[in-house]
């Protein structure tokens, strides 16, 4: 009697866990295709060789518009910027063949890329203009 009640159990153990992983899956499998809607990139933002401090605010811009914002974080952003729906008048999103212009901190970050579906490492840097202040002087000087 007792073997008949572990094999059983051990039935129901198994349909149970088999039930659990096919949920498992198709959650998964959603959540997947869910995420493709999304263009995901992140990366570091590097300025003058050094990574970014905490704080600045990112900006995912299509053409003028922006999509999403985010803060860095160790050097570090991440922008998750939704699909456009072609069926609509407004442009929710990216599309194909967009192209993504991101401001750090209120400054252009190169490069620019073109809009993709899924995850995508992309590391940024803030390009400078070193010009020093003495140099400006000289120039000035030559206009006189």
């Amino acid at each position: 009697m007792k073997m008949l009640q572990h094999k059983l159990s051990a039935r129901r153990t198994r349909r149970i866990l088999g039930l659990l992983l096919v949920g498992g899956l198709i959650c998964g499998w959603v959540g997947a295709e869910e995420l493709a809607w999304y263009c995901r990139p992140y990366g570091s933002v590097n300025y003058r060789g050094e990574p970014a401090s905490d704080g600045l605010q990112v900006v995912a811009f299509i053409q003028d518009t922006p999509f999403d914002t985010s803060e860095t974080k160790g050097g570090e952003y991440s922008l998750m910027i939704p699909k456009d729906d072609p069926e609509t008048k407004e442009k929710e999103g990216w599309a194909e063949d967009d192209l993504i212009t991101v401001q750090v901190d209120g400054y252009t970050a190169v490069p620019s890329f073109k809009a993709f579906s899924g995850q995508e490492r992309i590391n940024l840097y803030l390009p400078t203009l070193d010009v020093k202040l003495t140099t400006w002087g000289k120039i000035k000087g030559l206009f006189r």
